[in-house]
């Protein structure tokens, strides 16, 4: 039996997340879906795909997920990427290429939607057929041509590293796209010592856990998936800092 992941914007005020998952059962009653976030910001792609790719791959090869997250110029098509020895359905709207950087993903334009005004419900029958064991390869046809984002990439030079928030966290944390071989490389090329610029501010210290500096101090550590995070022990350094998503963060090597 696989795994079945749900990921949504419809919140848990309405029937919706009970609508899809009833799609999943009524093909197979044994499924076993596990429910990622249904608080993902209303249309925001880059809010569900920071959050999935997050979690996915700590998931079984295997597993099936559907993303139900659209924008206003995503398409009604549905398609089925892999990844990791592991399946992603969601609508043609550009996130994967937020999720993973490789280029050529495999991914099958589904065919047999009817049902156009409520789509997430076919999600979960194609999800359900995948579990039971259908072959993917009947479920439509072998596509190439979707949509596509190009994410903010990290400049690094000899003594600086320029970064983008990714993502403020319900703690206000601000994620970056800063990962931990880049900073350690630029920081043995060094005397050792770095700055990290945050207005008037300034970190000059990587934390091993939250608590490593005094309430209301700022602090900076590269969290459990290897980006660099800044936060507030006992506070939210975005709101203190004005920061919020796509605010570049730059780290000065000395």
């Amino acid at each position: 039996m696989s795994i079945i992941t749900f990921i949504s914007d419809f919140g848990m005020y309405d029937h919706y997340v009970s609508s899809v998952k009833a799609s999943i059962l009524k093909y197979n009653s044994n499924n076993k879906i596990i429910d990622i976030s249904h608080d993902i910001k209303k249309y925001d792609l880059s809010h569900a795909a920071h959050v999935f790719k997050n979690v996915y791959k700590e998931f079984p090869q295997g597993s099936i997920h559907i993303i139900a997250v659209k924008n206003y110029e995503s398409s009604e098509n549905i398609l089925l990427f892999q990844i990791n020895n592991q399946f992603i359905i969601t609508f043609d709207s550009g996130i994967m290429s937020l999720i993973s950087s490789k280029e050529n993903i495999p991914a099958t334009k589904i065919e047999g939607l009817t049902n156009k005004i409520f789509p997430e419900k076919f999600m979960g029958e194609i999800a359900s057929r995948l579990a039971s064991g259908i072959n993917y390869t009947t479920l439509g046809k072998p596509t190439n041509t979707f949509k596509r984002f190009l994410d903010r990439e990290v400049s690094i030079s000899k003594n600086k590293i320029i970064g983008y928030t990714m993502r403020i966290d319900s703690y206000g944390n601000i994620i970056t796209n800063i990962n931990r071989l880049d900073f350690n490389k630029n920081l043995n090329k060094s005397s050792g010592s770095f700055s990290i610029n945050l207005g008037v501010d300034k970190i000059t210290k990587i934390s091993e856990s939250y608590s490593d500096v005094g309430i209301a101090d700022l602090f900076a550590l590269f969290n459990y998936n290897g980006f660099l995070e800044i936060g507030m022990n006992g506070g939210k350094a975005s709101q203190l800092l004005g920061i919020k998503n796509h605010t570049p963060i730059s780290i000065n090597f000395l």
